[in-house]
């Protein structure tokens, strides 16, 4: 319910791997501002779901806060970018099986170097 009143989801995180936070926000198509770190590089295309700012930058963070308020359309596309990213990419049903697999793989892996 607060991911879905919100206008904008912001985090000036210096250090994360993939945030849970930032998912979340972007399954319910909540345009995000996010700092320039690697694990919101992973989720994150600027100017396409979301934008990102320099890290540590509070005034480049405010810029990108006020281009978002400037495209109140735009905010729409972006978010349903940022939905669909999501969806595709962040499906645990999808990806706990691919990750079971790579489990699978290495622990045969492991026996057979015994």
């Amino acid at each position: 319910a607060y991911y879905r009143a919100a206008d904008l989801y912001l985090s000036g995180s210096h250090s994360d791997g993939s945030s849970v936070s930032l998912l979340e926000a972007m399954a319910c198509g909540v345009p995000v501002v996010v700092s320039d770190i690697a694990g919101n590089r992973e989720w994150v295309t600027p100017g396409e779901n979301g934008w990102w700012f320099p890290d540590g930058d509070e005034e480049a963070l405010v810029e990108m806060i006020r281009i978002a308020r400037k495209a109140p359309k735009g905010l729409s596309a972006i978010a349903d970018r940022a939905r669909a990213v999501a969806e595709e990419r962040a499906n645990w049903r999808r990806n706990s099986r691919k990750l079971l697999e790579v489990y699978e793989l290495v622990s045969k892996a492991e026996e057979d170097s015994l």
